[in-house]
């Protein structure tokens, strides 16, 4: 039943695939392995709530011998953690992340809220972690850094570009495994992919041309739109990178870099009566500054 159900991923083959998964389960309903394998196929499929029934099962089974095969760690306890999160099963969640060794995710009630620093997440990735898996796309492929708050879900931190049906503050759920990396601070983090959004912030997306603008004066912006709770992030620097290189794959001479311009090209997130003012703050103390355009994308 399992070489039928690997011929069948081989093949892209999802209705036989579950077909087999589902029968397996049947023939051997005490096999950790066969929960597990079960679990992350609908994980897959974007399935939570069977996910998450499959993951629990799995979790149950869980035995030293299964332990010593995956160096201790319980990664049906993971994915368990991802479908409860998804499903918003915050109690179902911590339990997952404590058998996953994770302790500072139990002993407490209520979501989960709790930071775990920056990341950055690949929204709307382009290929597939898993046989069958429905990627989640609401548009262009960008990474964007975000503020962690569990193993398994992030709010965005940076401007996203419209083109990625995103928005400042969403906040998104993301895959545990890593998929490449950036650097922040002078050392390389892990980029996840995203694997679906839980909640939309609806904060509006500007975007302004500026001219005379220093690095040090943009930054004295992004200061100061933090302090109220907006975003800014400059896409006149953003690299627009092709699929082989975001995943840290580059072929030899192949590189992207942002072209120059004298305009810089800033991404704002927040209300128009809160950017506005925050904008005549930061251009009253500065002089040869020229805001050329403010216009609302989304």
């Amino acid at each position: 039943m399992w070489s039928d159900w690997k011929a069948a991923d081989e093949a892209g083959d999802a209705g036989s695939a579950a077909a087999f998964a589902s029968e397996l389960l049947q023939l051997t309903p005490k096999s950790y392995f066969s929960w597990f394998q079960a679990g992350l196929l609908s994980k897959a499929f974007g399935n939570w709530p069977e996910s998450s029934a499959r993951n629990v099962q799995a979790l149950e089974l869980f035995t030293p011998k299964d332990a010593d095969e995956f160096n201790g760690a319980n990664p049906a306890a993971w994915n368990l953690g991802i479908a409860s999160t998804a499903l918003g099963d915050w109690a179902t969640a911590r339990q997952a992340w404590v058998a996953y060794g994770l302790e500072r995710f139990g002993g407490e009630a209520g979501p989960i809220d709790v930071d775990c620093g920056m990341a950055p997440v690949r929204l709307n990735p382009d290929r597939p972690s898993l046989p069958h898996q429905v990627l989640y796309a609401a548009g262009t492929t960008e990474v964007v850094w975000c503020w962690r708050r569990s193993p398994a879900h992030a709010v965005i931190a940076s401007v996203p570009l419209p083109e990625s049906g995103h928005r400042f503050r969403d906040t998104v759920l993301h895959d545990g495994e890593p998929k490449d990396t950036r650097r922040l601070d002078e050392q390389e983090v892990s980029v996840f992919d995203e694997l679906g959004r839980l909640e939309e912030s609806g904060v509006p997306t500007w975007q302004a041309q500026v001219i005379g603008a220093s690095a040090d004066d943009i930054q004295a912006l992004s200061d100061l739109l933090e302090q109220r709770g907006l975003g800014l992030d400059e896409w006149s620097g953003i690299r627009l990178m092709c699929s082989k290189c975001s995943y840290g794959e580059p072929e030899n001479g192949h590189n992207h870099i942002p072209a120059t311009s004298d305009a810089k090209r800033l991404g704002l997130a927040g209300h128009e009566s809160d950017l506005g003012e925050a904008m005549e703050t930061w251009l009253a103390s500065r002089h040869g500054i020229d805001v050329h355009s403010l216009d609302l994308l989304w």
